[in-house]
């Protein structure tokens, strides 16, 4: 059923980039930190949000552990004062984007780790999981394009 929603998968290695973060509370709430950093972004610089084209959220831990370590990311053309910034490392990942709202996350989640051990990579402890939510080109569609990332051992 899920499959067919499946846009593309594989394993890749990412380039370092620079982005604007927010270090999450146990308890807060990802969607109000994504748009409460967008927020200050646009404020900032001036532009509306939609000139940032995905946000990020990483998963140090599961997603679903009391107290998780969890940040939202948002990918910089440039640096922005008033708004905490780093760079985010490279990383190798297997990765899988999917389009969709009707398919419950954790049926993708198990996808990946099949494909990671079909092809007998071994995931990497350090970071959990990346999700990274696409913004459309019309705002008005709600079926967002969403990637997930499980990173793996060079």
């Amino acid at each position: 059923m899920y499959v067919k929603m499946i846009v593309h998968f594989g394993v890749r290695t990412t380039e370092p980039m620079k982005v604007a973060f927010k270090v999450l509370e146990p308890d807060e709430d990802v969607s109000s930190a994504v748009s409460e950093l967008l927020s200050k972004m646009t404020e900032l610089y001036h532009q509306h949000h939609t000139s940032y084209d995905h946000s990020m959220i990483v998963y140090y831990d599961p997603p679903d552990t009391l107290g998780g370590r969890k940040e939202v990311l948002v990918p910089l053309p440039w640096e922005i004062d008033g708004v905490d910034s780093k760079t985010f490392p490279s990383i190798r990942a297997a990765f899988l984007v999917y389009e969709g709202a009707g398919t419950p996350v954790e049926a993708y989640h198990k996808r990946l780790e099949e494909l990671i051990e079909h092809d007998g990579l071994e995931r990497d402890e350090e970071i959990h999981s990346i999700e990274i939510m696409y913004v459309p080109e019309d705002l008005d569609y709600t079926d967002y394009t969403i990637e997930i990332m499980f990173p793996v051992k060079r």
